[in-house]
């Protein structure tokens, strides 16, 4: 019966397979979708599996009329892969036929296959392969109660499981500075996990409308408040609108608590989240016209779930946005916090640098306006995309 299976398979594998799809298909790229599933993820500290249900991630489908492509759909495991479906001829489902090429890694490919539960465990069905959609009002539902998993060609998946899965219109708008808003660059200094921080934001005023872009760095995301006297009002639980980098739709939240570090025997510091949300109606800001500037003594944080805190969040304590006046400026000094050698059968090593976003006087300085470089034994360090001067913020992905 195995050698059977196997046979079965490989014939999927050789019918079915295409090539790996990582570029944007032609069609139309659907704004403001919301994927929905259950799922599994393995936990490699633990090496148990840990369960999820998850809403509020970021969609990325295209329709051209005949397929629909969704672009990760194992959403803990992104690698930019599109999966094709195709749209029925009366408009109302979509298949996914899969085995479908996901990735190659130390020379093993790896595919999305839908899957099956025996008994206790999960395996490949070579007599149902189908991944299938309804499609109604913009929603694509899954109907077929498979398990979509990351696999080998020997169809045992990696435990990377999604199902019950619903993509869907997000349903709530942003609000944006208009056009004839006046912009003004101001420096907020925060606290993150007690730790202080500094950076410049866009606040944009119209009428007694003030809007202070995302602190996250989102696109076309901005926290709305209400200006009336000494207070910026700003209701709790607004919808700033999509993250790309965390991959989610994100909502302003008023919060309490803190993330403590503990120090645990044998295993050193460890963050201890005592983080919640609060019911609290806005989050208020105090306003001094003297100097135009805006405090808020109360945690916030920019959360990607509606209402309960988030697997992802970016939290902001003790916030002060002060007007921003750039002066020429001489950086400090950076400073080496570790440096680990080149580590023994990796060929690498790893280094840890802290570079104040602040001048020799400790004044701050915009960190869109900093560059460093990195010498190794008198070598200038080049990034893989070719740069020299690294920006502050430089990230390869």
């Amino acid at each position: 019966m195995k050698k059977t299976i196997l046979t079965a398979l490989a014939l999927l594998l050789c019918t079915m397979a295409d090539a790996q799809i990582t570029t944007t298909p032609d069609g139309t790229l659907l704004e403001g979708m919301e994927y929905c599933s259950k799922g599994m993820v393995p936990d490699y500290a633990t090496g148990q599996i840990s369960r999820f249900e998850q809403t509020g991630i970021v969609a990325h489908v295209v329709n051209d009329g005949r397929k629909f492509y969704i672009q990760d759909p194992i959403t803990h495991y992104r690698k930019g892969v599109w999966m094709e479906g195709e749209l029925s001829d009366d408009g109302t489902q979509v298949v996914f036929h899969t085995p479908q090429v996901f990735t190659t890694e130390q020379g093993v490919t790896y595919y999305l296959y839908r899957m099956a539960q025996k008994g206790q465990s999960l395996a490949v069905d070579p007599t149902a392969t189908d991944l299938i959609f309804s499609y109604a009002d913009g929603t694509l539902t899954q109907t077929d109660g498979g398990y979509l998993s990351i696999c080998n060609a020997e169809g045992r998946t990696t435990s990377y499981v999604e199902y019950g899965i619903t993509i869907r219109p997000i349903g709530e708008q942003t609000l944006c500075p208009p056009a004839d808003a006046r912009h003004q660059t101001y420096q907020m200094s925060y606290e993150t996990e007690g730790a202080p921080q500094s950076k410049t934001v866009d606040v944009a005023f119209s009428g007694s409308d003030v809007f202070i872009a995302n602190p996250t760095g989102a696109k076309d995301s901005w926290i709305h408040g209400t200006l009336d006297g000494d207070r910026l009002t700003c209701p709790n639980g607004q919808f700033l609108g999509a993250d790309e980098q965390m991959g989610r739709y994100v909502w302003l939240q008023a919060a309490e608590g803190s993330v403590e570090i503990i120090t645990i025997p044998g295993f050193g510091e460890w963050p201890v989240n005592n983080i919640k949300l609060t019911e609290a109606e806005a989050v208020v800001f105090a306003y001094d016209a003297a100097t135009r500037s805006f405090s808020c003594d109360n945690l916030f944080l920019v959360n990607a779930g509606r209402d309960a805190l988030g697997e992802q969040y970016a939290d902001f304590d003790k916030v002060r946005l002060v007007p921003y006046d750039e002066q020429p400026a001489v950086p400090a000094d950076p400073q080496v916090v570790s440096w680990s050698g080149i580590i023994e059968g990796f060929g690498f090593g790893l280094f840890a640098i802290n570079m104040p976003a602040a001048d020799v006087d400790g004044h701050y300085i915009n960190q869109d306006n900093m560059y460093y470089n990195v010498f190794i034994d008198g070598q200038q360090l080049v990034t893989p995309d070719g740069q020299t001067d690294i920006p502050y913020n430089y990230t390869d992905g």
